[in-house]
């Protein structure tokens, strides 16, 4: 599913918005996402967490259209 949306978002949003996925099992992710990762525990939300420019969005099952929606909606509000 990451695959699908990472290639869809390149094509609607260009150079404008991008899709990562971090395991948050690794060590390194760990590291560098501590706090994020203490929120998602803290707040008890269930994996897998779409955080769009730091803000978490939705949780569990990955909802494509929406990611496509609010990606759009950040792109607007920065313009």
């Amino acid at each position: 599913m990451t695959e699908i949306v990472s290639s869809e978002v390149r094509t609607r949003f260009g150079d404008s918005a991008r899709v990562v996925y971090l395991d948050t099992t690794r060590p390194e992710v760990q590291a560098e996402h501590g706090e994020m990762i203490a929120a998602i525990k803290e707040n008890g939300w269930i994996y897998p967490v779409t955080v769009i420019d730091g803000e978490p969005m939705y949780e569990g099952a990955v909802s494509y259209p929406g990611i496509l929606r609010a990606i759009q909606a950040k792109l607007e509000q920065a313009s």
